[in-house]
């Protein structure tokens, strides 16, 4: 067995940091959530003391972090949007697919277990660790020419388990992934020629809420600033127009609406395919460059983020496959 043999599981909790068995399995990429250790070391003195004594530490556990990245697949990628976003609706079953769309809202009491296989080496002996009390304080879809669709992010977690059996795996059956192939954009409701997109979230958390409670490990991480959708692409520099969107001096004229969509080449139920769309309404451009490095065409490098109308999501994410719940 090798790395190679890895997977990984995730389930919803309940409550927080309190494990349960995942049920739920995507092939991954990426795997860097670390154990995080403390320790408490005495500064007291005695004669001959220059060099804190063996006995006077003890070690904690904060918790753990750390990034992961994955294909988004075309079965199962539902599962993420809650904790991506806070909140999810599923749309009626047309197809055989149903619609699952994540908008933004509260991430209170949306957690979950994950569970990863690092087998030993070289025996190839199965090592479950197991991270509950997850959330995810930042994360990114992103797509380029000749690539798939991938989602990473930061995973915060309440702690880890070595102790927990490896849950079996299962997955869906014609498991695809989102090429580029499948995939186009529009702005402002024109179609356009984006390449190397990238949408994301930096949701700002107390992930330190730690307290004299007789215990070490934190309590559940709560929003503590306003959150940010990064958006960023490249388009063609075929003209002014959204360089006149960067430069505008009228607020109201330097916003632009975004539409991306990827959607699988197989249909898993009917003639409706996979997808998965993202909407910004009001994506605010901070940069628009066209920098001259060679005799090649100029492109505009186009990266600002969402914002917020006071009524609407600033972002939406609706994924239709033919999973019934998310």
């Amino acid at each position: 067995m090798t790395t190679m043999d890895t997977q990984l599981g995730v389930v919803d909790e309940v409550t927080y940091g309190t494990p349960v068995t995942v049920t739920k399995f995507f092939e991954y990429n990426t795997w860097g959530v670390k154990l995080q250790q403390g320790r408490t070391v005495s500064a007291a003195m005695r004669p001959g003391g220059r060099t804190p004594h063996v006995e006077r530490f003890e070690p904690y556990r904060i918790g753990a972090a750390g990034p992961f990245a994955m294909d988004v697949p075309t079965k199962g990628f539902g599962f993420w949007l809650k904790h991506m976003l806070g909140v999810v609706a599923t749309g009626s079953i047309v197809d055989s697919n149903y619609t699952h769309t994540g908008t933004e809202g509260s991430l209170l009491g949306d957690m979950f277990t994950a569970q990863v296989n690092k087998p030993f080496h070289p025996a190839g002996t199965a090592q479950a660790h197991t991270y509950h009390g997850c959330k995810i304080p930042s994360w990114e879809l992103a797509c380029d020419i000749d690539g798939v669709l991938m989602f990473s992010g930061e995973i915060d977690a309440e702690d880890e388990d070595t102790s927990v059996a490896l849950a079996t795996a299962s997955y869906p059956s014609d498991y695809r992934v989102f090429s580029f192939v499948g995939a186009s954009a529009t702005i402002d409701t024109v179609a356009a020629e984006v390449r190397d997109v990238k949408f994301g979230a930096t949701i700002p958390m107390n992930v330190d809420r730690r307290y004299l409670k007789g215990s070490s490990l934190k309590s559940e991480p709560t929003e503590n600033g306003l959150r940010t959708y990064p958006f960023s692409f490249l388009v063609d520099h075929s003209s002014l127009a959204n360089y006149d969107i960067f430069r505008a001096a009228a607020r109201v004229d330097t916003t632009m609406a975004i539409v991306a969509t990827f959607n699988g080449a197989v249909a898993h139920g009917g003639t409706t395919l996979p997808s998965l769309v993202v909407t910004i309404p009001l994506g605010r451009v901070d940069t628009c460059d066209h920098d001259i490095a060679g005799p090649a065409g100029l492109v505009d490098a186009i990266s600002g983020v969402a914002m917020w109308d006071g009524s609407a999501s600033p972002i939406t994410i609706a994924y239709t496959s033919t999973d019934a719940t998310p």
